[in-house]
């Protein structure tokens, strides 16, 4: 990789670090590290001119307060922010009614000798339309002060001020980009958006195969194999190892002839703020689930305003959602979730919002908005951190609070794999009880909360602080008894337990005698599938341990219930690929978690065989160790379980006596374990290696 510390700007066209490599990084390539000081008494930072608020002439100053300064809009008739315009509006309301009473008292003695059933309908019509009037100016009027300064949005996204958006676009209304007075348009903001937001094209399956050759002069015919034009030919000539990235949003300024008449006479929303997000990975379960949802989960819920927050997933080329980002982000807030492009769209002309009653509602006020006061674009990486225990974090003042949350974001999946256990099971007790859930008064169950608002309404009721991610009385997994053991298997030819019925039988019979006497351990083990959220979630709120080869789909572990463990299993030659122990070093730095963290090297290549593509000979070689399968003997999984029951479900004993001695990490051959440490002692070249 060239450049590590490139991010993709507006008019790039370099690609020469987007090869799916497993010497790439979700890193943030050092940006976060280069930002300007943050200048902690005045609430203002350094380097305004360099990190501009979009929408505003100085970056994080206050407001500016001189006219001049003000959108040419500012007196629309949409968004009256002092209180002298609140009185004359409703002064001007006033006089309205006043006015509309005598015109129709004076209508009525003209016309005595009409028929009293006309005037009695006229006279409801005339009333039914101020009614209606007065609704559409209230909530037109409907203001929201709310505290977006300062918040960790704004300490790691950037700010957009007085947007709309139309099919795609972002149309900035700030009158530094407006030609006026003979002065020339500013020039537009530049968003910034790591290289790491990458995706790989979801191609449309096809009968015929594509004949391209690699070609990249567009000889061939535009009505290829794909179906598409010119821009599939694109798409057909390009290497199949390379991944295209995720543009930033296109801009314009505000023209005097828009498309629309709610972008023609903007109503700016104070009380919704778009956040757009940026995905890497958008299919892959293990990284929507940490390195997106986990991520803003954990801002949300120390952001006071996260009732008002309208979460925008800016997808490729206006794809949908994928299985995992719509499973998981919708948990994350009231509003409804959506695509750039769902949330951009031309609204039908007479469009009302109070009327629309989807649910969830699209907006902090009910309906579609297409304006917006502020909005945060989230680019790039966020920096994380190992967090601090919640009591910790309850003892802060807000200006420490505020000070560490401008530095990092608290790695917390943990946490925010307990808000979706919570969300899920509550919801299916909504099902399965509409009239309880609904209050009694109707057959349908009243929509749920959000996953946050649940988890902070139980640590309010259990006596903890807000931010706790688990009560005392929470339901503990055992590490006595009779122990529930749950393989995972993966729906892929890869990396595969391959003697997963063997270890099913013996770990059925299996009994540990305790040292010091008492009853001995027993287990009952089962192999799951999990292709959905819902699956996942059942099983880890049943399982005491989770075991599984190295993949995206352990990271439902991080739903499994206080206490338990997840052995993961690490094919053979993959123990220092990229990404080999990123389950067990996030765990261990998410101050939430107890969960205990497992790992099991495999050092025998002949417990192991080649994955498919390695068999062909096709893909990149770097990776074939990733999806190697494995035979795994059962005599390194019970000493693991014996680790796991002397642990007893501690996840400080676990993090001292264990993971600080990487004695959590067993390297096993054919026949048991070989040893404790960081990697195989017979560790050779030819795998994987950073």
């Amino acid at each position: 990789m060239k450049n590590q510390q490139q991010l993709l700007r507006l008019g790039s066209e370099s690609d020469d670090d987007d090869r799916k490599s497993p010497h790439w990084s979700l890193a943030s390539f050092g940006f976060q590290q280069r930002r300007p000081p943050l200048a902690t008494g005045s609430g203002e930072r350094k380097g305004a001119a360099k990190f501009a608020v979009l929408g505003e002439p100085a970056a994080w100053s206050p407001a500016p307060q001189h006219a001049a300064a003000q959108p040419w809009w500012s007196s629309s008739r949409c968004a009256p922010s002092k209180p002298w315009r609140l009185g004359l509006a409703a002064a001007a309301l006033l006089f309205l009614l006043v006015w509309g009473s005598v015109h129709l008292s004076t209508g009525r003695s003209a016309g005595a000798g009409g028929s009293s059933s006309g005037n009695s309908s006229s006279d409801r019509s005339s009333s039914a339309h101020m009614q209606q009037q007065q609704q559409q100016q209230q909530q037109q009027q409907q203001q929201c002060r709310l505290a977006v300064r300062g918040s960790v949005w704004d300490q790691h996204c950037q700010r957009l001020e007085w947007v709309c958006v139309d099919q795609g676009m972002l149309i900035l209304h700030g009158d530094r980009y407006q030609q006026l007075g003979g002065r020339k348009a500013g020039k537009l903001p530049e968003l910034l958006v790591d290289t790491s937001k990458i995706y790989e094209y979801p191609w449309r399956a096809s009968g015929s195969s594509s004949t391209g050759s690699g070609s990249s002069d567009g000889a061939e015919d535009e009505e290829g194999a794909h179906g598409g034009g010119g821009r599939r030919l694109r798409y057909q000539v390009q290497e199949p190892t390379r991944t295209r990235r995720i543009p930033p949003l296109p801009m314009r300024p505000a023209a005097s002839q828009e498309p629309a008449p709610y972008l023609q006479e903007p109503c700016f929303s104070t009380c919704t703020v778009p956040i757009f997000l940026y995905a890497s990975w958008r299919n892959n379960f293990f990284h929507v689930f940490k390195d997106l949802s986990a991520v803003v989960y954990a801002m949300l819920r120390r952001t006071s305003w996260r009732a008002h927050a309208k979460l925008v997933s800016v997808t490729p080329e206006g794809l949908p959602l994928t299985q995992p980002e719509a499973a998981l982000l919708p948990l994350l807030s009231p509003l409804s979730v959506q695509t750039m492009a769902e949330f951009s769209s031309r609204l039908p002309g007479g469009y009302r919002p109070e009327l629309d009653a989807s649910q969830p509602p699209a907006s902090y006020e009910g309906g579609e908005r297409r304006c917006f006061r502020t909005a945060f674009f989230c680019g790039r990486n966020f920096p994380l951190d190992r967090g601090v225990p919640v009591e910790d974090e309850a003892a802060q003042t807000s200006k420490q609070a505020a000070t560490a949350l401008a530095q990092r974001v608290p790695i917390e999946p943990y946490g925010f794999g307990q808000a979706v256990s919570m969300f899920k099971q509550q919801e299916q007790r909504a099902q399965q009880q509409p009239q309880l859930a609904s209050g009694g008064n109707s057959t349908l169950a009243a929509p749920l909360v959000d996953a946050i608002t649940l988890q902070i309404a139980a640590a309010a009721a259990a006596g903890m602080p807000a931010l706790a991610a688990v009560v005392p009385a929470a339901e503990r997994a055992r590490s006595t008894g009779r122990l529930r053991i749950v393989f995972m298997k993966r729906g892929s030819e890869g990396r595969q337990i391959l003697n997963v019925a063997e270890l099913l039988q013996r770990c059925n019979t299996w009994r540990l005698e305790l040292p010091g006497g008492g009853p001995a351990v027993t287990a009952e083990c089962t192999e799951v599938s999990l292709p959905d959220l819902e699956s996942g979630v059942a099983a880890a709120r049943q399982a005491d341990v989770f075991v599984g080869m190295h993949g995206a789909n352990l990271a439902n572990g991080w739903m499994l219930r206080p206490g338990a463990s997840v052995i993961e299993l690490i094919p053979y030659q993959f123990d220092t690929g990229r990404g080999a122990m990123v389950f067990s070093s996030t765990n261990a730095k998410d101050a939430t978690s107890q969960v205990l963290w497992w790992v099991g090297i495999l050092c025998d290549p002949s417990a192991s065989i080649p994955g498919p593509e390695e068999r062909a000979g096709t893909g990149l070689a770097d990776w074939w160790p990733r999806d190697r399968s494995s035979r795994v003997p059962w005599a390194a999984l019970e000493a693991t379980l014996a680790d796991v029951v002397a642990a007893g479900g501690s996840q400080q004993r676990y993090l001292e006596h264990y993971y600080a001695s990487n004695r959590h990490r067993f390297y096993f051959g054919a026949t048991g374990v070989l040893g404790h440490g960081a990697r195989c002692p017979n560790a050779t070249a030819g795998g994987s290696r950073r």
